[in-house]
């Protein structure tokens, strides 16, 4: 039987209790949207850009908590990156939730655990999502 701390383990809740970056960014340079209408999950992601690297990112919306823990780790993991290692860090994300093991994230593994119930994992890939279509609007 798994126990909620699998799913749920403490990195993850810290970011859906406290979420960082959440509400509009002002003087984005690029945003996207994103929604997964079997669960209702809704959320536009907000890229400032300096040139080619990542400055700042946010969220909004209506979230359940995999999916806010989800875009609340991304938007730290992505500062200071360039569009392009962004990209690729999105790419590796759906890789790990989607089975692959040989991928390591650091605080992003937390969400592995997720990876046991199929309709949570749209809920995970879901800001990552709108995250690959921001990187694109801000190319």
């Amino acid at each position: 039987m798994t126990r909620l701390d699998d799913i749920y383990p403490e990195a993850l809740k810290a970011h859906y209790e406290r979420p960082h970056n959440r509400g509009v960014l002002d003087n984005a340079t690029a945003t996207s949207a994103a929604s997964n209408p079997l669960c209702g999950d809704e959320l536009s992601v907000y890229l400032k850009t300096d040139g080619a690297e990542i400055s700042a990112a946010a969220f909004e919306g209506h979230l359940c908590a995999v999916a806010t823990a989800s875009a609340s780790m991304m938007s730290e993991a992505v500062k200071h990156k360039t569009l392009d290692e962004a990209a690729e860090m999105g790419e590796a994300f759906a890789a790990m939730m989607r089975g692959d093991d040989s991928v390591s994230l650091g605080e992003l593994d937390a969400l592995r655990g997720v990876r046991g119930y199929r309709v949570r994992v749209r809920c995970a890939l879901l800001p990552w999502e709108a995250l690959r279509k921001a990187c694109g609007a801000a190319r």
